[in-house]
């Protein structure tokens, strides 16, 4: 997160966005996902988070 005074860091807004996004469609998924197609979906959105994160600590 950026401090007082500091714009947000693009990049890292983008990837939180991306991870919310992909956790949102996980959960809204119908019929459920499962098996291969879950377990890619849920490293989309750890990855984005993670990404995310990273950045924002380097700013």
């Amino acid at each position: 997160m950026a401090g007082p005074g500091h714009a947000p860091d693009p990049a890292a807004e983008r990837s939180q966005l991306y991870g919310e996004s992909v956790s949102a469609w996980i959960a809204s998924a119908d019929p459920p996902m499962s098996g291969s197609e879950l377990a890619w979906a849920q490293e989309q959105a750890r990855t984005a988070q993670t990404d995310a994160a990273h950045l924002t600590d380097q700013s």
